[in-house]
């Protein structure tokens, strides 16, 4: 089997131990996937103009996972973001955001949106189902345009997955699992 990695990036203002990304690198681990996650610089302040700083960051892990033949980039909510960004000009072998913040009440990101529309490799979007930043009905438009795209809906769960957060690590795992193969 060809080697598998998976750069994990944290929610705004975490770090590489933010704990789901501690339970995805465990998960993953349980498939023979590598997975190296990443603290941004940038961390506790404003993100860096164009996420410049963010996405050399995403580039740094990404390299340093070294050998790896398949490399998936996989982002918490802000994190997410970042790797859809880094996904738009340098396409991985997939792509996966937990809690994709993409409408925030008030607030609507159409950036995000575009990329996420012309998103060229495989994507997984796990999204809780009362998520407020990231509404289900501006997903599933997105999805339904663009066939690269699933998106899995974790019931009764708001940004941040609370209980159904381990549903939501192993919907991840196990779709990485198939698609890195």
């Amino acid at each position: 089997m060809s080697k598998r990695a998976a750069v994990l990036a944290p929610g705004y203002g975490g770090t590489a131990d933010q704990p789901i990304l501690k339970k995805l690198a465990s998960a993953l681990a349980s498939f023979g996937i590598e997975s190296r996650a990443v603290t941004f610089r940038t961390r506790g302040s404003r993100p860096s103009r164009e996420y410049a700083l963010e996405l050399d960051d995403l580039r740094a892990a990404r390299g340093a996972l070294g050998d790896a033949e398949r490399i998936a980039l996989v982002g918490r909510s802000f994190g997410g973001r970042m790797c859809a960004f880094l996904a738009e000009r340098e396409p991985p072998d997939a792509l996966v955001i937990l809690g994709h913040p993409i409408a925030p009440p008030q607030r609507p990101r159409p950036r995000d949106e575009a990329v996420l529309a012309a998103i060229t490799c495989p994507t997984l979007i796990v999204q809780g189902e009362l998520d407020e930043l990231g509404p289900l009905a501006v997903l599933e438009r997105i999805a339904g345009r663009n066939p690269r795209i699933d998106l899995v809906t974790i019931a009764q769960a708001g940004h941040e997955f609370g209980a159904a957060e381990v549903e939501a690590v192993a919907a991840a795992a196990r779709w990485l699992d198939g698609v890195l193969r």
